[in-house]
């Protein structure tokens, strides 16, 4: 049984704690958070003390009003997460994956290592055995950001790294009549529009929204097309309970042109080495939401929920010259159907504690295909070119209990959470280049985690926070039945797992003044990686340890508050000093982990008038290595440098009413027109876009 270093700490916090309590003279009575609508709280820019029957005290939070800005059109990942200190996002052209890590924790690669979310609903093809992000709202949907850092994995679920929550716009029974329609164009044969409908009926509330965007792409085969459609209904009939449901379909089809060795880049970043590969994918979302405020003291959140995907790719070896086009191509599919929950309730007790208690898990059914094909220009699967075909399924519940203890300015916030994973993966077809045997598992595992969060107020607008938690990763699916390995069979990686520390301080010291200062630390032991075994095969295996730590920072300043025009300042970022401490392989060790730069660093300004809305967010991040090994990879010709060069890139975007219910919109990214990658693969160099621009026109009828 593994003992818990939190335990002991979480027990003495309590009993001295308690022991202070009847002193303190200026306790204030809890005030009851409704589950409905915005709620404040004493620093603006991060969460409440409560909401949604999570409790966020004691833990660094951001919250950021994407209402505030100027409308954008994705993929513009940079412009969507300006406020949100600290998020790497390794650029892509494409929409057909999203790729952002944070604190050096892990690849980028398809975002593995942040647990996303969508009205507290995950994101991820799987979020276990598959966890990779390939699909976002429309940014003009969302309407703020709810970022959870450390004990963010014992209220969400078990990930090292942090949590995003993207809150959209939903059905309300309370709203008037509204309708939008966005349409704009740009570089690259750029054309995105969003249309949106709000209106309600009595006591039913409706929304519906769909949107498009497309482009040519710089490169031959870099063009992508989305599509993207909502519809919900809200119900609030009965006294103090909402009643949702929500659906959202997404569509992506986008090319891939290849990527590049250090001096093709160099000679030529337009360089296509992949003209038939493409990524195509196909989502549904459908959610229940049940919020009830049951009295003055409790609350209860629930919902169903059901993600299915369809992720389709076609890939082929990379070339060059047509003469040696290669002979055939990897069709790639893989399919998720996953069926969860989530239960949570929240009551006060004692006057001013209030105790939070609830389950959550998911079902999920994830069948994968391979065919080999001779046709590198088409996606059709002939039964002749099956290479291999595996099941795959997860089943995950969880308890957690978390409980606010307050003594006056002090709150204390314990946290326990226990989980059971069980793998059931399976060889339907093993690849005829095997020569092991098929492979059936079926594994189970249970995991506890602590955590202990501490705020004190030491003003009506400042607070001291720290927070300590426990966190693993469990292994994907690929970890233990990779259909590709011989050694498959021998693949036994353990979880990985990770403990968070943090202390700051956040406070509003002047109207005009709001800021978020913190030190950090995350411990990271037995990260699970792929190593190259022979020439011919791979295994996965717990390679070593690495450490994290630095300062995260944000700061906000209104130089105009009052009256009809506002500008504000904003500055963030984190400084990060990251190593491996332990590696199975001795000679990695002192090395920094691969996409972990020194910096990365935002700042900008938001201005806003009766007729005019600009924002101006400049982005710069340190250099890095994108492998462990902090060696380049190849030699000659097909070399790909050990080092991702630093970079700065400034994004503009303006809105402009002229009169009512119109709006003209526009922007710039890349402003100055940076020539740098931030994305780099074993197979190359993935360029980020150069100068673009768009604009467009938006109807709105409130």
């Amino acid at each position: 049984m593994r003992t818990h270093p939190l335990a002991a700490a979480v027990a003495a916090a309590v009993v001295s704690v308690s022991t202070v309590a009847s002193a303190a003279s200026d306790q204030k009575v809890l005030e009851t958070v409704e589950v409905f609508g915005n709620r404040e709280n004493s620093v603006p820019g991060a969460l409440p003390a409560l909401q949604d029957g999570k409790i966020f005290a004691g833990k660094k939070t951001t919250l950021v009003d994407l209402t505030e800005q100027p409308a954008f059109v994705e993929p513009n990942l940079r412009q969507m997460f300006s406020r949100v200190p600290g998020l790497f996002v390794s650029d892509q052209k494409i929409p057909s994956i999203y790729n952002v890590n944070y604190r050096g924790l892990g690849n980028p690669h398809e975002s593995e290592f942040i647990a996303f979310f969508q009205n507290n609903v995950p994101l991820a093809a799987d979020p276990f055995g598959y966890p990779t992000m390939y699909y976002m709202p429309a940014a003009q949907r969302v309407e703020r950001i709810e970022f959870v850092r450390g004990g963010g994995g014992l209220l969400y679920g078990p990930q090292i790294g942090p949590v995003l929550n993207f809150v959209t716009r939903r059905a309300d029974a309370s709203a008037g009549p509204s309708f939008r329609t966005d349409q704009a164009t740009g570089s690259d044969g750029l054309y995105s529009t969003y249309n949106e409908a709000r209106w309600s009926h009595n006591d039913v509330g409706f929304m519906a929204s769909f949107d498009h965007r497309s482009a040519d792409g710089p490169r031959r085969n870099e063009d992508y097309e989305v599509n993207a459609g909502y519809f919900g209904v809200s119900y609030e009939g009965f006294d103090g309970i909402r009643l949702g449901f929500d659906v959202d379909l997404y569509q992506s089809d986008s090319g891939e042109a290849g990527r590049l060795t250090s001096q093709e880049f160099a000679d030529d970043r337009d360089l296509v080495k992949t003209p038939f590969n493409a990524v195509e994918i196909d989502q549904i979302i459908a959610t229940f939401t049940y919020e009830q405020q049951i009295n003055e003291s409790a609350t209860l959140d629930a919902r169903l929920w059901y993600l299915g995907m369809d992720r389709l790719s076609r890939r082929s070896a990379q070339f060059t010259d047509p003469a040696n086009e290669p002979a055939t191509t990897a069709i790639d599919e893989q399919q998720f159907n996953n069926y969860g929950f989530d239960l949570r309730t929240a009551f006060a007790w004692g006057g001013n504690n209030v105790l939070t208690v609830g389950t959550t898990g998911y079902l999920s059914d994830s069948p994968r295909t391979r065919h080999v094909s001779d046709d590198i220009r088409s996606s059709r699967q002939n039964p002749a070119d099956l290479a291999f075909e595996i099941d795959r399924g997860v089943n995950y519940t969880a308890l957690f209990l978390e409980n606010l203890f307050s003594f006056g300015r002090l709150s204390v916030v314990p946290s326990a959470r226990y989980e059971r994973i069980n793998y059931d993966l399976e060889d339907v077809v093993t690849s005829a280049s095997l020569n092991r045997g098929p492979i059936d598992l079926d594994r189970t595992s249970n995991e506890t985690l602590l955590g202990l969060g501490l705020m004190y107020q030491t003003g009506d607008t400042s607070e001291l926070y720290a927070n300590v938690s426990e966190s693993y990763r469990p292994q994907r699916f690929d970890d233990l039945i990779n259909p590709a390995s011989e050694l498959a069979g021998s693949n036994g990686p353990g979880v990985s797992r990770g403990v968070n520390y943090e202390i700051g301080y956040r406070s509003q010291p002047t109207e005009r003044l709001v800021f978020d200062i913190s030190l950090f630390r995350v411990d990271f032991e037995d990260k699970i990686e792929q190593i190259q075994v022979n020439i011919a095969d791979v295994e996965r295996v717990n390679s070593g340890d690495s450490r994290h730590q630095g300062l995260e920072f944000s700061v906000e300043y209104a130089v105009l508050s009052d009256g009809p025009r506002s500008l504000t300042l904003f500055a963030n970022g984190s400084l990060l000093d990251a190593e491996l401490t332990n590696s199975v392989t001795a000679s990695l060790e002192g090395n920094d982990p691969a996409f972990a730069p020194d910096h990365v660093i935002r700042a900008g300004f938001i201005y806003d008038d009766t007729k005019w809305n600009a924002a101006l967010t400049a982005t710069l991040v340190g250099d890095q290595y994108w492998q462990d090994s902090n060696l380049p990879r190849g030699v000659g010709a097909k070399l790909i440098e050990a080092r991702i060069p630093s970079y700065e890139v400034v994004d503009f975007s303006l809105e402009y009413r002229p009169v009512a219910r119109w709006t003209v919109y526009g922007g710039v990214n890349n402003l100055l027109d940076e020539d740098y990658y931030s994305r780099v693969r074993n197979d190359g160099i993935e360029p980020a876009l150069e100068r673009t621009v768009y604009a467009g026109v938006r109807f709105a009828v409130n």
